[in-house]
This record gives C-alpha cells, sequence and structure tokens, in this order.
C-alpha cells in the first residue's frame, strides 16, 4: 500500500528469513563464522540463543546458505515439537530423505539401528533444532546423545569421524535447562548467546532493510530511530514498528518518518501485542 509512496520495490520490514534483508553486525558475523567451523571440523556441536527475535533464525539461514556450497555435508533444519523422541526420529529420517526406507519406524532405535548400518553411506550430516529450549523429555536428549555417538570413516576410509553434528538453537535460558544433562553438555563444544542491538546498530539495521527495498535510506530521521531504540532492541519488533510507522507516514502524507510517527507507531504495535496475549491468556 505504502511502497510507491516511499518509492521501495517492496516493503522492507517483513518478519521472514530472507537473506538478502540479513544485517550482520560483528556478533552476528561471530556466530555464524563459529558454527561453520563446528560443521567443517566434524565438531560434536554446539548452542545457539537468545532472545525471540534477535536473529537466530537469519543466522541459521545463511549457515544453510554456506551448507550448500559444502557437499561434504548434508544439512536438515527441524522445528522442535513437543513429544517422544520417536516424532524427532521420524522428522530427522524425513529431512534426510530416509523415511521410506525405515519401515515402518515404530521405535527411535529403527533409525538408529539404519544409520549404523548406512551411515557410511549417507555421509555426515549437520543437524539444526530449533526451539531447543522447550526440550524436556529425558528421552529426547538420550536419543541425540546417541545419534552424536554415531560415527563413520572420512573420504580416505580410515578416519573415523561422528556421523552428526549437533546445533540446538533457543532462548537464552535454554543453557540453563540444558545444565540439568550433564553428558549432553559435555558433547556440546561451543554456547553462542545473540544480544540485542544498540542504538548505533539499529540505526544500521533500519537503514540496511531501506537500502535493500530500493528506497532512501534517511526515510526514517536519525531522531525517530534513536527514539524507537528507548523502546526496542529486538530486530522483529523493529520491523513491526517501522512497518507500521511507514503505513501511518503514508497515511498522513509526511515526507519522512518523525519522532512524533514512531512514537505512534510504538503505542499502535505494543496495543497489539498486549491485546494478542490478553486473548491468549
Amino acid at each position: 500500500m505504502y511502497l510507491d509512496y516511499w518509492n521501495l520495490r517492496e516493503a522492507p520490514f517483513q518478519n521472514v528469513a530472507d537473506a538478502r534483508y540479513a544485517y550482520l553486525c560483528s556478533q552476528h558475523h561471530e556466530g555464524l563464522a563459529r558454527l561453520v567451523y563446528l560443521v567443517q571440523n566434524r565438531k560434536l556441536g554446539g548452542i545457539l540463543t537468545g532472545p525471540y527475535g534477535v536473529g537466530k533464525t537469519m543466522v541459521l539461514e545463511l549457515l544453510d546458505q554456506e551448507m550448500q556450497k559444502d557437499r561434504t555435508t548434508r544439512y536438515i533444519h527441524v522445528d522442535y515439537h513437543p513429544g517422544s523422541p520417536l516424532g524427532l526420529a521420524r522428522q530427522i529420517a524425513t529431512q534426510m530423505g530416509i523415511r521410506d526406507r525405515i519401515s515402518p519406524l515404530e521405535e527411535p532405535g529403527d533409525l538408529l539401528t539404519y544409520l549404523k548400518m548406512e551411515g557410511g553411506k549417507l555421509g555426515h550430516t549437520t543437524l539444526v533444532i530449533d526451539e531447543a529450549q522447550i526440550i524436556e523429555n529425558s528421552d529426547v536428549y538420550h536419543f541425540l546423545h546417541l545419534l552424536m555417538n554415531l560415527t563413520i570413516k572420512n573420504k580416505m576410509g580410515f578416519k573415523v569421524e561422528p556421523a552428526f553434528t549437533l546445533i540446538l538453537a533457543g532462548y537464552s535460558d535454554m543453557t540453563l535447562l540444558l545444565k540439568k544433562d550433564e553428558s549432553m553438555c559435555q558433547r556440546l563444544q561451543m554456547v553462542w548467546n545473540l544480544d540485542p542491538l544498540d542504538d548505533q546498530q539499529i540505526l544500521e539495521y533500519i537503514q540496511h532493510r531501506i537500502r535493500v527495498a530500493g528506497g532512501d535510506i534517511w526515510i526514517f530521521e536519525r531522531d525517530a530511530v534513536y527514539e524507537l531504540a528507548k523502546y526496542h532492541h529486538i530486530p522483529r519488533r523493529i520491523n513491526n514498528i517501522c512497518d507500521v510507522a511507514l503505513m501511518l507516514g503514508y497515511a498522513s502524507n509526511q515526507k519522512s518518518i518523525t519522532v512524533d510517527l514512531i512514537q505512534q507507531a510504538i503505542e499502535e504495535a505494543d496495543s497489539l501485542q498486549t491485546h494478542i496475549h490478553e486473548v491468549e491468556e
């Protein structure tokens, strides 16, 4: 609706994992580099944490793109849903493209048995489990332990390496939950936490997304951005507010996004979030 008014090719603040819009500050670059290191060096696993909406999904999307260049590993991404390890085993088998070879897959052990027999042909797998903070079932952790115990031989046929590199992604408090499982903690060799953006990063983030969408990076006045930064530092929330601000600016025929427009957008976006939470409760 407001695209032509602001001379934009597309909406710049959609909450989708589009790598074109990826704004990587130093913490995102380092987090991605660490994950790539884990995979390329066939480590057992690591953890990526951070508040909701801080950019974990984008980092994992970029990791996926990096792994597509590496033909020595298969990359699979599973969104965890509460339940038994059988459901997770079936998700993994489906993502690996081997579900139809394992019939009927009635126990998690059916997948493990198949991988022990055929794992050498399948090669290395990078397994990302998102929303891992909701894993509470000890049987699920035990199943993941067994997956991480699987080994394969490299292409030279003599060096044994892990068949899986496991990456758990979730909220910051996930590390507290993992402390209850010492065996899993010992297997995971890296923890990287993404923090909310600071004021300067928020300015760069907004301007980056406007630039990618083909617009003038100063649609948002500097003071308006810093006003926004007083209240929100999470990219997902920033996207919502900026999108509302562009709509309000268009509706009121403004030449740029001012402090007043940002304040109005914050009120409207926060009011919507409050209403959603009230409905959920």
